[in-house]
């Protein structure tokens, strides 16, 4: 007489356990404006709106892979639960008098602050004051500025190395901040400039490539990939061969040995070889915002229009298009 209690009692236990469908697969992260959309990997759907203030611009993930962060507007962070596609805070950096801008964000090793390059106005007497650029580290409970370094104009993206303890600000050349002392301090500085490179780093694909940020570049003969190793440090360039690919971002096959490109073609890049493969061209418009599913078989393309097409990955036809509630700036990947 038992044994059907017992049956009943096991299958719930094994539906309260079970993963959820937002807790496996793939999901993508449509930063649009206004509103953040979530494509479901499996089923190409769209699963959930996230509204939001403004424009999206930075994300970062948490080292526990709960909460993404998303600035918007230039100064505003918020931070995502990705369990529940719910903000569950969000920190203004203006405060003090200063309107502050920030053009590049990362997650300190603390979890608990992170860091922003920013450019910083205020009225003085009715005169406009603009403050020097700085890379500086906040509070991300409050948006308090903690500490900051002042930096060359231009800085336009972080990318956090060797668990925090180094942030490379990049414009245009590279500068290498040491975090571990009372002040941050710039360390080094690799030139980029002077050796012809033009980096335009709005696009960066370092949590979405398993911990590698991917910047193209180009000079007046090529184009090239920046590759940051976030676990070591390195920086690895790579001169393609060939008439250059033009691309807004790039992002990381899986197996390391491709990459796709984008912008007005979606293009697939040999990284053993360092030649370009086969192309096609994005029916929908130029886009931003290219990303590939954690098992290589498809790419995403989106942003800067209203729609994100899912391409094969080897055959590069189009699979589906998607519709987005709006123009977007780029596409994440989070694999649950």
């Amino acid at each position: 007489m038992r044994l059907p209690f017992l049956f009943c009692a096991l299958a719930a236990l094994a539906v309260a356990v079970a993963p959820t469908s937002s807790q496996a697969g793939d999901r993508f992260y449509y930063l649009g404006y206004g509103i953040i959309q979530v494509i479901d990997g499996d089923t190409d759907a769209i699963v959930a709106d996230i509204p939001i203030k403004g424009a999206t611009r930075e994300a970062d993930l948490s080292a526990d892979r709960k909460f993404l962060y998303v600035s918007t507007n230039r100064h505003l962070v918020h931070k995502i639960d990705l369990a529940t596609n719910r903000i569950v805070s969000t920190i203004d950096l203006f405060g003090d008098g200063w309107d502050r801008f920030m053009f590049g964000f990362a997650l300190a090793g603390d979890g608990k602050t992170a860091y922003g390059a920013l450019m910083s106005r205020r009225a003085e007497k009715g005169e406009a004051v603009v403050g020097k650029p700085v890379v500086a580290q906040f509070d991300l409970d409050t948006g308090k500025i903690l500490r900051s370094v002042e930096m060359p104009w231009g800085v336009a993206h972080l990318v956090r190395v060797l668990e925090g303890r180094t942030i490379y600000a990049i414009g245009q050349d590279l500068y290498k901040i040491d975090t571990t002392g009372p002040d941050l301090k710039v360390t080094e500085t690799v030139p980029m400039f002077d050796k012809g490179m033009n980096l335009l780093p709005f696009w960066d694909y370092s949590f979405d490539n398993g911990g590698v940020a991917s910047m193209n570049y180009y000079t007046p003969k090529f184009m090239g990939l920046l590759l940051v190793d976030q676990r070591t440090g390195a920086i690895d360039d790579i001169e393609l061969k060939g008439e250059p690919a033009m691309a807004y971002s790039v992002v990381l096959a899986p197996d390391r040995k491709k990459a796709y490109a984008v912008m007005d073609d979606l293009v697939v890049i040999d990284l053993e070889k360092k030649t370009y493969g086969a192309s096609a061209l994005v029916a929908e418009g130029t886009s931003y915002g290219v990303n590939v599913s954690s098992d290589g078989r498809k790419v995403y393309v989106g942003a800067g229009g209203s729609t994100v097409t899912i391409y094969d990955a080897q055959t590069l036809k189009p699979i589906k298009v998607l519709q987005m509630a709006s123009d977007g700036m780029d596409l994440r990947r989070v694999r649950f």
